[in-house]
């Protein structure tokens, strides 16, 4: 038995971080048949939220956005929520804690969701990523291989904040200001994607070369710079102009699974400033 994406969705065009997320994950719900009401846990792993807020936590507010275990009946499944940041790496980070929840919920279901915006809710903020809200719904499967094990690769240095409010500055001015500085060039990103990826690929025995590769766009040139050191047989991004961060991963899943390529072994690589990055493979049903 293994987990499958059984839907996936993204959503964009608008300014808040929790509505975009909510959105996406009422329409993957229902791509995946699965009611509200049947929803074991909810994780977001999105970064940047509205207005800044700290708490409660992110996903409880996208959870009860997008109506998911709000109603306390006998037989209902009670729904966990909880936020995981570990920037564009946590959907990566999502999916190994998913796998843990779902071995003891044979029937369950798992929805992951992201989603980045800039905390003033203004549409001509200027943003470091593009704001894109995702979702998809994780389930388990007899018919295929799923997900293998998560792998990770970081620096040894403590790395300098990415994404920050300047107390010292904001006056009344906090909940909607931030500073996003960018530290990490390409090739310390890629050489960390690509321990992580190779070692997601040796452990689950599958031969790259027949792999479709689905990565972020961190920087201009990492997507091509990872895939030609691996060596994969195709590389697939997200259709947005920037970088869309905590949902590049779903993204560009849903642009691969768009254009038929999901019949072939993914590798999901991700990787973010420190330099820190994460990869897993993923073989869906009729995939070996």
């Amino acid at each position: 038995m293994g987990i499958i994406i059984s839907s996936a969705v993204t959503r964009s065009g608008g300014v808040s971080s929790v509505g975009q997320a909510a959105s996406a994950a009422q329409d993957a719900l229902a791509g995946a048949g699965c009611l509200p009401e049947q929803v074991d846990a909810l994780i977001n792993v999105g970064v940047y939220r509205d207005a800044n807020l700290v708490e409660p936590a992110i996903a409880a507010l996208i959870q009860q956005a997008a109506g998911i275990g709000l109603d306390y009946r006998r037989g209902d499944v009670p729904c966990l929520s909880f936020d995981l940041m570990n920037g564009a790496c946590g959907v990566v980070n999502a999916v190994g804690v998913a796998a843990s929840l779902l071995a003891d919920l044979p029937a369950g279901h798992v929805v992951v969701v992201s989603g980045d915006a800039h905390p003033s809710g203004r549409a001509d903020a200027e943003f470091a990523f593009e704001p894109v809200g995702a979702a998809f719904v994780l389930e388990n499967s007899a018919d295929a291989a799923g997900f293998g094990g998560v792998h990770v690769s970081a620096g040894e240095v403590l790395p300098d904040p990415q994404g920050y409010v300047r107390l010292s500055e904001m006056g009344a001015q906090g909940r909607s200001a931030l500073t996003v500085e960018l530290h990490s060039g390409t090739a310390e990103l890629v050489e960390h994607a690509a321990i992580a990826a190779r070692e997601a690929l040796a452990a689950d025995d599958i031969d790259p070369a027949g792999v479709v590769l689905l990565c972020g766009k961190p920087t201009a040139d990492f997507a091509g710079e990872l895939a030609a050191q691996l060596g994969v047989g195709a590389v697939v991004t997200d259709d947005f102009d920037s970088d869309a961060h905590t949902s590049a991963l779903t993204a560009a899943f849903v642009a691969a699974r768009d254009a038929g390529l999901t019949e072939r072994p993914l590798l999901f690589v991700a990787a973010d400033g420190g330099p820190t990055a994460a990869a897993v493979t993923y073989r869906g049903i009729g995939v070996r």
